[in-house]
C-alpha cells in the first residue's frame, strides 16, 4: 500500500507523515502523471481530497471514495487479493 501526494510541497507531505505517524511509503507525484493517468476516471469531479483508491491486480481502479471507509476499502482489497 502506498499514498500518492501531489499538489503539494514536498515539506508539507513529510510534516503530514510525521504528525500522524504513518509508515506506509508516501510517494509524491512532482509532474502529476500518476494523477493524469487517473483524471478521466475521477469518481468525485469536486476534486475533495484526500481521494481513497484501490488498483485492481489488472490495473483498473477497483474503488475510489473520496471519504475514508475503512470496511469498504478493506473487503475490495481482500477480493483483490483473493483473485476475485
Amino acid at each position: 500500500m502506498w499514498a500518492i501526494a501531489h499538489n503539494e510541497d514536498i515539506q508539507a507531505v513529510r510534516d503530514f507523515r510525521d504528525a500522524f505517524d504513518i509508515e506506509m511509503p508516501i510517494l509524491y507525484d512532482e509532474t502529476g502523471q500518476v494523477a493524469n493517468a487517473y483524471r478521466l476516471q475521477q469518481s468525485f469531479p469536486t476534486g475533495a481530497y484526500p481521494h481513497d483508491w484501490v488498483i485492481g491486480t489488472d490495473g483498473n481502479v477497483a474503488y475510489a471514495n473520496n471519504r475514508y471507509e475503512a470496511d469498504e476499502m478493506i473487503a475490495v482489497i481482500q477480493a483483490e487479493l483473493r483473485g476475485e
